[in-house]
């Protein structure tokens, strides 16, 4: 969510990007999609945009962006946009391993459980360093593997324990402690807390995610600890 707005916040021109990766379908990792593809063609895009997703992400994109905006794309169109820019090409995932491997760099995929969802992790590894996005999760044991020495990991921490037992889907989520536990086995050097779902909610403590930081780092010390917010950048 909101995430073609903050590019625009951070001057990075949607038309400029040049690779999509999906971690699953729920909607607050998707709504975006079509905005992005739309904006970035009226922007002036040229070339077809590459997305790589869990198997579905093509029929949404045909049903959620094409059909969903057919009135849109036949103004556009008719008023002299180049039907051929909005396309995009789509790699859709049903198995992890490599999905993506060019000029030195690679980008492999770990699934785990969430909602039931078909759910991919990425890592990528180039120049040599190693920066894991992980997507939603139960915990897994094998996360701890695939962040093995990371230079960097973003990892979700939606909540605490507490907040968990009070939402149907609390368990589809890490707590800050198994964060801790996973990131300390795997030896991460720096991880980013993301995915804040626990201070959308009202009457929640402004100080919240310090403190499942606080934890984190009290179980993993030897790793640098950051709670996510827009434009953060690290220098690897």
């Amino acid at each position: 969510r909101l995430a073609v707005h903050n590019l625009s916040r951070f001057d990075l021109a949607v038309e400029t990007i040049t690779d999509v990766f999906i971690t699953h379908l729920h909607f607050d990792h998707i709504c975006d999609l079509p905005l992005l593809l739309l904006l970035s063609w009226n922007n002036g895009r040229t070339r077809r945009l590459p997305v790589t997703g869990p198997k579905g992400i093509a029929d949404f994109l045909e049903h959620g962006l094409r059909q969903a905006y057919a009135h849109d794309i036949k103004s556009r169109t008719a008023h002299g946009k180049n039907a051929d820019y909005l396309e995009w090409t789509v790699k859709e995932l049903s198995s992890e391993g490599v999905c993506n491997a060019t000029d030195g760099s690679v980008i492999d995929t770990l699934i785990t459980k969430h909602g039931g969802l078909l759910n991919f992790n990425y890592r990528l590894r180039s120049g040599g360093r190693t920066v894991v996005i992980m997507s939603d999760s139960e915990p897994d044991p094998r996360i701890v593997d695939f962040c093995r020495d990371a230079d960097l990991v973003l990892i979700e921490c939606s909540g605490t324990k507490e907040f968990y037992a009070t939402v149907p889907w609390g368990s589809w989520h890490a707590t800050p402690e198994q964060v801790g536990e996973m990131m300390r086995d795997a030896g991460a050097k720096q991880v980013v807390l993301k995915h804040l779902v626990i201070e959308s909610f009202r009457n929640n403590d402004p100080q919240v995610s310090e403190a499942m930081a606080a934890t984190v780092r009290k179980i993993h010390p030897g790793g640098k600890i950051h709670v996510a917010a827009d434009g953060m950048t690290f220098d690897l």
